[in-house]
């Protein structure tokens, strides 16, 4: 099975991506700024998109060298056109070794994860290109929880269509088991219980809805009348004419560091 990138890269896409940016950037910043005291030489953010998780990445870590890898030459264009400076983007599937820049001696991987089937082998994958002594850092979903029926379902939808493309929507919660026979130990892991305005994830939610609904497993396999209803609830939440609280969001937060001496893995 290949990995499959069901959120798509059009407008609707892109624009979704700058908002959870928005959404998420404190707890993003905060995990890079821990590490304050690496100053990176090579800086990489795997899966950039448009770059907005890389241009957080340079200015947080301070990296002398900060590159953004993603497959989509639609979010390559658009991150080489919004993110002015020195932030580099280049062509090229994370998932595959060697990369097209130097051993990097920090990563960030930020809800990338999820859309692999075998994540184990991404992150073995990446051990290999990583300098010696390098950190990566994950953020990632271990949980999503709402009061509200429209995004209880949508999140058991998501989660049945990231099954069929052996995928996992929260896959935080086995994170620290797939580091098993790589070069990365494990040095922090926590989980962050975040708080989230069902507005704002029924608006990054209404995008995803509008571009995974025309997948082909969707289109065979789900109701489209509910596809309608759902996508209607969600239009109202997002707008702010139907209140639904707030979403508990549990997210997995994982730093670890590749072993100075490869015979130890």
């Amino acid at each position: 099975m290949r990995d499959r990138y069901t959120f798509g890269d059009n407008d609707r896409a892109s624009e979704r991506l700058r908002k959870l940016a928005e959404l998420y950037e404190p707890e993003t910043r905060d995990l890079i700024v821990r590490r304050r005291g690496l100053r990176p030489r090579v800086a990489v953010d795997l899966g950039c998109g448009p770059g907005w998780s890389t241009r957080l990445l340079a200015d947080a870590s301070k990296a002398a060298r900060a590159v953004g890898l993603d497959s989509s030459d639609r979010y390559l264009a658009l991150a080489r056109s919004l993110q002015k400076g020195d932030l580099e983007f280049v062509r090229h599937d994370v998932t595959r070794t060697p990369f097209p820049v130097e051993a990097p001696d920090l990563l960030l991987c930020r809800f990338l994860l999820t859309h692999l089937h075998r994540p184990e082998r991404a992150l073995a994958a990446w051990g290999r290109v990583a300098a010696p002594g390098a950190y990566l850092l994950i953020h990632e979903t271990e949980g999503l929880e709402s009061g509200h029926p429209a995004m209880r379902e949508y999140y058991r939808l998501l989660g049945r269509l990231q099954v069929r493309y052996g995928q996992k929507l929260h896959v935080g919660a086995k994170l620290t088991g797939l580091f098993t026979g790589t070069t990365w130990t494990v040095i922090e892991t926590r989980a962050l219980e975040l708080l989230k305005p069902a507005a704002a994830m029924a608006e990054l939610h209404l995008a995803n809805l509008r571009t995974w609904r025309n997948d082909p497993y969707v289109r065979r396999a789900f109701d489209r009348a509910g596809l309608n209803r759902l996508e209607a609830a969600l239009v109202r939440i997002a707008s702010g004419k139907e209140d639904a609280g707030l979403v508990r969001n549990t997210a997995r937060q994982v730093v670890v560091m590749k072993r100075e001496n490869r015979d130890e893995a």
